[in-house]
């Protein structure tokens, strides 16, 4: 393993000494250089660079590459007392006064020295370098000091001077010191050094922007995203202050206050972002600020995740255009212009008769669309009671009502944000409800049944009728406001019986899916079969042929299909010759009017209260107020 230790000794005897000691003690390598100071310096600037981690030398070397700004942690080898006393000895014995150069720490033991040998000593305090070495060594001469005692520079100048000299040399309590404290030294940075690292990771690959300040307001981090979201560089960043760098941050207030601001929206460049500054306290006072910065964008992107993985129920689309069956003109002008509609992000209403197809035109239109990798979300609005229905569009809290889901409930608005929402039979929909789904729609807000919060949604919406909105507008049955709102992209779904060779097209893809699933094979139609197919005129659309070529799937074997066998699935009559029925418009019949008579007199006798009128005729409300659609009854009012 290379040595992580740099021994930097000023004199050989001194690292051969180093090397002694460090071979008894058989610890980790390290190696050590001779050079004395501006060579020690030079060694010293280049250790970091070569893997050292710690640096060991003495005396003015020692002090001399502490003094250059090494980031390099140096261990001196300090003077002891048998150190200084031999040297006082072997001067004694050269003459007196005996005088004494060097750095603040050893003149402070010199001192203490002095009380114990009953002698005083001429001192000098380096406070420069090699210059403070020479005026202080003349100091000395000038004062009459007959021999200096000291580290080499100053034995080397005493002699030039015409003096005598001692050096103060270290023995091997003193190396063992040094290095033990140099091995410490190397744990503890080690372990700073891998905080730092790890620190160092988080801040570079969090997605928050992280800036950190000091007390005087100047920037000490500046992660990546900061970069990103600034312009700045880090190291133009660092060490500016906070105010050239972010103008409109309110981290020079947290200084000043030394309180907390939590959710500062606030603009760099272009983007909107949340920013939390949180203040730096050392024993109560403000040593600086961290600030930490989303951007919104990424903060709804995760909303929108939390969402979906709270609330995911499989709302994926399975349909695409290649599923619509079909050559006829009709069909492809309607998928034309439905491929056309799901590049936009407008609303599009549908148009079709019941089971013509309009919720996969839906999921093609979702799928074609750039929101294809979010969710979409159907509701059957026909198909749910009012109170249920608003609770399902709108979503709920905890304890908004009774029987509310512990936790709440996320609407299908909430749930379907980012992608699509498809409302099928919004034609159905009670007038109540229409008011708040207008609302929703030119807000882009949902505020859930019992609460007092709004939730920002954003969802591109496909609705899906079979009525005639316009002639319910005329009636006031239908919100005029809304229907323009949601007739902004219309298509209509052409029926079956209008889209000829389609039909057999259809019937023929049938044949083969229930044949795979119930493992019967099934002759091909016979000609008459197709004429019958083609001629009856399919008021149920795709999802009547659907259901009649799976009860012919049952009821066949591997035979031709004849047009027997074609009305027995349709459940017509057995006879040889076949009647098609002929299709007309829906007319005020007798069980039309009978069905007038009944609800006008339930309405007369409950008072006109369409909730009472409902339980009175055992159906829903919103069946009620279906069925006065249905027969024109106009008694609306309460």
């Amino acid at each position: 393993m290379a040595a992580e230790i740099l021994f930097i000794a000023p004199l050989q005897e001194l690292a051969s000494l180093v090397k002694e000691v460090s071979h008894q003690e058989s610890a980790q390598e390290i190696d050590i250089k001779v050079a004395r100071m501006e060579d020690g310096v030079r060694l010293a600037l280049e250790a970091e660079g070569r893997g050292y981690h710690v640096l060991v030398s003495r005396g003015v070397t020692a002090w001399m590459i502490r003094e250059a700004g090494i980031s390099l942690p140096v261990i001196d080898v300090l003077i002891g007392g048998l150190d200084i006393l031999e040297a006082y000895l072997q001067a004694k014995c050269l003459g007196s006064p005996i005088g004494i150069v060097d750095v603040n720490e050893i003149i402070q033991e010199i001192t203490s020295f002095e009380e114990l040998v009953g002698e005083n000593f001429i001192k000098y305090t380096l406070t420069d370098q090699k210059e403070d070495i020479l005026k202080g060594v003349a100091a000395l001469k000038a004062a009459g000091v007959q021999v200096v005692i000291g580290k080499i520079a100053m034995a080397n100048e005493a002699k030039r001077l015409g003096m005598q000299a001692v050096v103060i040399r270290s023995g091997q309590e003193a190396v063992k010191r040094a290095l033990a404290e140099a091995r410490r030294v190397l744990v503890v940075r080690k372990l700073e050094k891998r905080r730092v690292e790890q620190l160092k990771a988080i801040l570079d690959f969090t997605y928050d922007g992280v800036i950190a300040l000091d007390k005087n307001g100047r920037i000490s981090v500046f992660n990546p995203v900061m970069e990103k979201l600034t312009g700045w560089k880090a190291k133009k960043a660092i060490g500016s202050l906070i105010i050239d760098v972010l103008p409109k941050s309110h981290c020079a207030n947290v200084l000043k206050s030394g309180k907390a601001e939590v959710g500062d929206i606030m603009e760099i460049g272009r983007a909107k972002v949340v920013a939390n500054h949180i203040p730096i306290k050392v024993d109560e006072k403000i040593e600086g600020v961290v600030t930490t910065i989303q951007s919104v964008d990424r903060l709804q992107s995760l909303e929108h995740k939390v969402r979906r993985s709270l609330a995911d129920r499989g709302h994926v689309a399975k349909h695409n255009f290649k599923d619509i069956l079909g050559h006829s003109q009709a069909i492809e002008n309607a998928v034309k212009w439905a491929s056309e509609y799901a590049q936009v992000d407008s609303t599009v209403l549908l148009h079709g008769r019941t089971g013509s197809g309009k919720e996969l035109f839906a999921q093609a239109i979702h799928n074609a669309s750039p929101r294809r990798h979010e969710s979409f979300v159907a509701i059957n609005c026909a198909a749910l009671p009012e109170s249920l229905l608003e609770s399902e569009l709108f979503g709920y809290v905890e304890g908004a009502f009774t029987g509310a889901r512990k936790g709440g409930k996320a609407g299908v608005f909430e749930i379907a944000h980012g992608g699509t929402l498809f409302l099928d039979e919004v034609g159905e929909m009670a007038p109540s409800l229409q008011a708040r789904l207008l609302r929703v729609l030119e807000e882009g807000e949902v505020m859930r049944l019992g609460d007092n919060s709004i939730l920002p949604v954003n969802v591109r919406l496909v609705a899906a009728t079979h009525r005639d909105l316009k002639a319910m507008v005329e009636k006031a049955s239908f919100r005029e406001d809304l229907f323009y709102r949601l007739n902004v992209l219309s298509l209509v779904v052409p029926e079956l019986a209008a889209r000829g060779s389609d039909i057999l097209l259809i019937a023929r893809h049938f044949l083969d899916e229930f044949s795979g699933k119930m493992n019967r094979r099934v002759g091909r139609l016979s000609g008459d079969a197709e004429r019958i197919l083609l001629e009856y005129p399919w008021p149920g659309n795709i999802r009547e042929l659907r259901n009649a070529i799976e009860r012919m799937v049952m009821l066949t074997g591997e035979k031709e299909i004849s047009k027997d066998d074609v009305a027995r699935a349709l459940l017509l009559d057995g006879e040889q010759t076949f009647c098609v029925p002929v299709r007309k418009e829906k007319l005020h019949g007798e069980v039309e009017l009978a069905e007038i008579h009944i609800i006008q007199k339930a309405l007369k006798e409950c008072g006109g209260n369409k909730t009472e009128t409902a339980r009175h005729l055992g159906i829903s409300r919103t069946t009620l107020w279906r069925k006065m659609q249905e027969v024109g009854v106009e008694l609306f009012q309460q």
